[in-house]
């Protein structure tokens, strides 16, 4: 369900998400312009209001469902455009905005039923819209209850300016208030408490998003040069805990350049994808990472893997690469991998690195498409 949910609001054309919020909005403005001229038409409640504002108050309920309807009647046509449609989104926001706010204002601000109609609001436009129309309505809004607070504090108007002293019949509201507060408050609550779970759950969906997007090579969703150097230095770090072995393999595509000149860039890339693709699974999940460095350069961590086991994962790994027929863009290509392997024998990266590169710089001296262990280079042998 909540990957549907999701679906639904990223499909969404700028058009549909003013339609979803007009939708949402004018049947409260409705319920609400019907409510007050109860309120004013019933002799029992009419004492409790000050009739003149709640008048005015239903004058801006009425411009603001029919401005509601004409901006439907507006974008209706565009909903399957995925033009943004900027203006209307701004006059959907502040209409719906500043209406709810002037709403809240003359019921009083901190009354718990209209504060959180305008959470519900905001969660709305949080969900449906860019930051630009939202903080725009925003700043109006804030100007209106700012402008409404002072001239409480100077003694312009009382702080809930369409209701009098009568709402509260002793200790206890006048039963039509209670109701109409009752209403709004569980209304309020039934709409806002699902929009602000889905709100954050689709912010921590988006920060995980981001966070594997920063760690994983877009091409082929191998792990990326900054994700590999964090592995690597918990891993050397476990390694000098526990004591157990590890190894780094560096890795080459061997003339690389030439599928890129003969065959193209895209073809090119293809190679990386299924060359990423073996990687993957001549490695053992999840405790091995492979890694794409950038380029056609690869990697390899192996942990709890002694030299002689990961030198046979190596050349099983450089037979597989020379054995397959890679598709490039449809023509067969043959490709072969250099491979340098170090062991880690002690806690500086930057000197791990250094051997393995050093061993990927005798394989491909040797002659490519083989392995070459760092220990072998430092005796000068390959």
């Amino acid at each position: 369900m909540r990957g549907l949910t999701e679906r639904v609001f990223d499909q969404l054309t700028p058009a549909t998400r003013v339609l979803v919020a007009i939708a949402s909005s004018t049947p409260f403005f409705v319920l609400i312009l019907l409510g007050h001229g109860w309120v004013i038409a019933e002799p029992s409640t009419r004492g409790a209001v000050h009739t003149e504002v709640m008048l005015a108050l239903q004058g801006l309920l009425v411009v603001a469902t029919l401005l509601s309807i004409g901006i439907g009647v507006h974008v209706w046509p565009l909903r399957r455009e995925p033009e943004p449609v900027e203006g209307t989104t701004l006059l959907a926001c502040l209409t719906i905005g500043v209406t709810y706010t002037v709403i809240a204002v003359l019921a009083g601000t901190f009354t718990a039923p209209t504060g959180l109609v305008l959470l519900g609001v905001l969660a709305i436009g949080l969900l449906l819209f860019t930051l630009r129309p939202m903080v725009i309505a925003y700043v109006v809004c804030t100007v209106v209850l700012v402008g409404h607070d002072i001239g409480v504090q100077l003694g312009w108007w009382s702080y809930a300016p369409a209701v009098t002293e009568r709402i509260f019949e002793g200790r206890k509201p006048l039963w039509g208030y209670a109701v109409w507060r009752n209403t709004v408050l569980l209304s309020a609550a039934a709409v806002l408490l699902p929009l602000i779970m889905l709100l954050f759950g689709r912010l921590d969906r988006m920060h995980a998003r981001l966070m594997r997007l920063s760690q994983t090579d877009g091409l082929t969703g191998l792990a990326n040069r900054r994700r590999f150097m964090e592995v690597l230095q918990a891993e050397v770090a476990r390694r000098h805990r526990t004591g157990r072995p590890l190894c780094v393999v560096l890795i080459d595509i061997d003339h690389f350049k030439r599928v890129n000149d003969a065959h193209g860039h895209l073809a090119g890339d293809a190679v990386l994808r299924e060359l990423a693709a073996l990687l993957i699974a001549s490695v053992r999940a999840p405790s091995d990472l492979p890694a794409r460095l950038g380029g056609e350069e690869f990697a390899l961590i192996l942990p709890d893997t002694p030299e002689d086991e990961a030198l046979r994962v190596c050349e099983r790994l450089r037979e597989r690469v020379a054995a397959q027929t890679f598709q490039g863009d449809g023509t067969p290509l043959r490709i072969g991998i250099s491979l340098g392997l170090g062991a880690v024998h002690d806690d500086d990266v930057a000197s791990i690195l250094s051997d393995a590169d050093r061993a990927l710089y005798c394989a491909k001296a040797a002659g490519r498409n083989r392995v070459c262990l760092a220990s072998c280079c430092e005796r000068g042998t390959a």
